[in-house]
């Protein structure tokens, strides 16, 4: 892909002079091993939280029909 085309300094100026200022954006390389890996690492820490979301649920509807029959 490479880098964009550089502006002329005539360019720059005009831009700056409507109230524009130039950033570098830096983006994660997805082909890059190491940002697969720390995806994958994200994607099992929220499905791990997921499950324990789930349990939590079914754990709640648990304690509150045993507290239920208690009464």
């Amino acid at each position: 892909m490479g880098r964009p085309r550089e502006l002329t300094e005539e360019e720059r100026a005009k831009l700056l002079a409507k109230g524009y200022r130039p950033v570098e954006i830096w983006v994660p390389d997805w082909s890059s091993p190491i940002f697969q890996k720390e995806v994958e690492e994200m994607g099992k820490s929220i499905r791990e939280a997921d499950r324990r979301e789930q349990m939590d649920k079914v754990l709640e509807a648990f304690i509150d029909e045993v507290w239920d029959d208690l009464k």
